[in-house]
């Protein structure tokens, strides 16, 4: 499989359920006996009624309709329908209604939608659809409604990909990414360290198998700089803040394994396939690859590594969005699946979306400390807990080429890693608006 992305295959599914509204019997008005004349009693000035909290309705009183639109396929909308259907047991006056709209319109026609007032409560898209969207004031800040302590359930990554400008704007429901593979009969043991990565890869080489083919690529490669202690950018405002010390560290620390005689690649396919053939010992590549990886080596010899330390990969997901059309009692249900979506319990249905001929399609459970039973699916969240969030702000699109361009000039041309991170900067600086 190909390191570009994978269009989504989609297919159509309208599914609704209703509930029927039982009204309350009326009463009888109690009979009250005439009072008694009496001496009118001085005037008072009536009291102040004291202000009362309204208490949260129970599970079985929540109402509301949750319109849910999607552009999920097979499994995946078999394991969102027994989300509803194990979120209708816990709140039964909850009605829904699922549309399923193509890949390439869902967006377009999302934002049509709310704009004017109308569409669904919530929506299932891609992250980088959050800071549009709030900005365009289709999505809603879920802080307010949020339960304390719902964030530090998620892995941080994928948490701090929904943060923006002080708002929440969605919630995570997977983690797909970057990860770094091992075939273990090639390096036996995984690298504590850049040092470590660097002395088992060159111990593991012999003949034509290479102890790791390194990817360089930025997408592949940007996660060791956060890693190493410098940011990219600020997250609100697109700035770049990458050009310190420790962003010179980052090109220096590539620098350094190109120098250490291990091949590079950069946004290559050649490394996944050595890896396939039994040509290379370690790869840095995406979880969309794990069974074509599995398949070429078997499961007995694959391993998905932590992250060493000083090194990292970007981390990515799918999100959950309340839209601002979601009002009164069909916003708070909408809110309640949100959060039970990123329950345990749904997790597990989210979880399993795979097949035997792709796995880990819907991607990893996104809730820390989740038990899984995929060896795989083990090793992938714990390397994804060592994981950096995917900048999802649109000013990530001008940093491609300049930090791209600052790798290949460092590994390929010699060019010393401050001089090429200066340009990098002076070239993001001026595209940012």
């Amino acid at each position: 499989m190909s390191k570009k992305f994978l269009p989504l295959i989609s297919i159509l599914l309208i599914l609704s359920f209703a509930l029927a509204a039982c009204s309350p019997k009326a009463t009888e008005a109690p009979v009250v006996e005439e009072p008694v004349a009496e001496e009118p009693a001085p005037e008072t000035e009536a009291p102040v009624a004291e202000e009362t909290e309204v208490a949260a309705p129970a599970e079985e009183e929540l109402t509301g309709t949750v319109t849910i639109w999607h552009s999920k396929k097979n499994e995946e909308t078999n394991s969102l329908n027994a989300i509803v259907i194990a979120f209708k047991e816990k709140y039964p006056g909850v009605e829904f209604e699922q549309l399923f709209v193509p890949a390439d319109d869902l967006r377009n026609k999302f934002e049509t939608a709310v704009a004017t007032g109308s569409g669904p409560t919530m929506i299932i898209g891609n992250a980088d659809w959050g800071p549009a969207s709030y900005d365009a004031m289709l999505v809603q800040d879920l802080t307010p409604m949020m339960t304390p302590g719902l964030m530090d359930t998620l892995n941080d990554a994928a948490a701090n990909s929904v943060r923006y400008k002080d708002a929440i704007v969605g919630l995570p429901i997977n983690l797909k990414g970057v990860l770094l593979f091992r075939n273990k009969s090639i390096v036996p043991e995984p690298a504590a360290d850049w040092n470590d990565l660097i002395a088992k890869a060159t111990a593991a080489t012999s003949g034509d198998v290479q102890g790791m083919v390194f990817e360089t690529g930025f997408f592949f490669a940007a996660g060791h700089l956060y890693a190493l202690g410098a940011d990219l950018m600020d997250t609100t405002s697109g700035v770049p803040t990458f050009n310190d010390e420790a962003g010179v560290a980052w090109l220096t620390a590539l620098k350094n394994v190109k120098d250490a005689g291990i091949p590079t690649v950069n946004n290559s396919d050649d490394d996944v396939n050595l890896f396939k053939v039994g040509k290379a010992g370690m790869i840095i590549d995406g979880l969309w690859n794990v069974k074509a990886l599995t398949d070429a080596i078997g499961a007995e010899n694959l391993v998905i590594d932590p992250w060493p330390a000083g090194m990292s990969g970007y981390v990515q997901n799918d999100n959950i969005y309340l839209t601002t059309s979601a009002a009164g009692d069909d916003a708070l249900a909408t809110y309640k699946f949100m959060e039970f979506f990123v329950s345990p319990e749904a997790q597990a249905f989210w979880a399993s979306a795979g097949t035997p001929e792709l796995p880990m399609a819907a991607g990893i459970p996104v809730v820390k400390g989740m038990e899984v039973t995929d060896p795989l699916a083990k090793e992938a969240i714990a390397c994804f807990a060592g994981g950096t969030a995917f900048p999802v702000i649109p000013q990530m699109g001008v940093y491609w080429d300049p930090m791209n361009n600052a790798i290949l000039s460092v590994l390929d041309k010699g060019t010393d890693p401050a001089v090429a991170l200066q340009e990098a900067f002076d070239s993001v600086s001026g595209a940012v608006k």
